[in-house]
């Protein structure tokens, strides 16, 4: 018959081991990620951008091409090159999730935010952003001559003193 007591030790022992071993592939996992830098180019590589291990830019670099190019396309660039930087951001977490910790749940948490934080970015055509695109404006008809005309100015106190309070000068309190 075995030791109820000696099968609690080693249970917890082997629990202990496991905890450890798995708080070991975790600190492997944040020290690869704390190393993480990615740079991408856009616009003939006018433009660069970086990200850390955060997702978040670090640098942001331009060549002379810049100069040739106007404010707003330069603007919209750097934009569109932290975007694609940071798209690649959760694909190299998912690599560094799977050499040091495998398939765990919290891994696989941590790669779900950086996708949804992080997304593709629109194609390298398409990088201006849609709010900095010309306005197309539509015409908009007349109102009808049918309007009725807006109502007549309120009266005055005729002192030139109307402050709008509509008391005609007189105390809500009364006397």
């Amino acid at each position: 018959m075995s030791d109820p007591m000696a099968d609690t030790l080693r249970m917890l022992d082997n629990w202990e081991r496991d905890a450890e071993q798995k708080a070991a592939r975790f600190q492997s996992m944040a020290d690869r990620v704390a190393e993480v830098s990615i740079t991408e180019s856009v616009a003939g590589g006018a433009v660069s951008a970086t990200v850390g291990n955060n997702g978040l830019p670090t640098n942001i670099a331009m060549t002379d091409k810049v100069r040739e190019m106007a404010p707003d396309d330069i603007a919209a660039s750097v934009m569109a090159a932290i975007r694609k930087a940071q798209s690649r951001y959760p694909r190299r977490l998912a690599e560094i999730m799977a050499e040091t910790v495998g398939d765990d749940p919290a891994g696989a948490h941590i790669v779900a935010t950086a996708e949804r934080n992080f997304p593709a970015p629109p194609d390298e055509d398409d990088a201006r952003p849609e709010d900095s695109r010309p306005m197309a404006f539509e015409e908009i008809e007349d109102e009808p001559a049918d309007t009725p005309p807006p109502p007549p100015p309120r009266p005055t106190s005729g002192d030139g003193d109307d402050d709008g309070d509509d008391f005609g000068g007189q105390s809500v309190f009364g006397r």
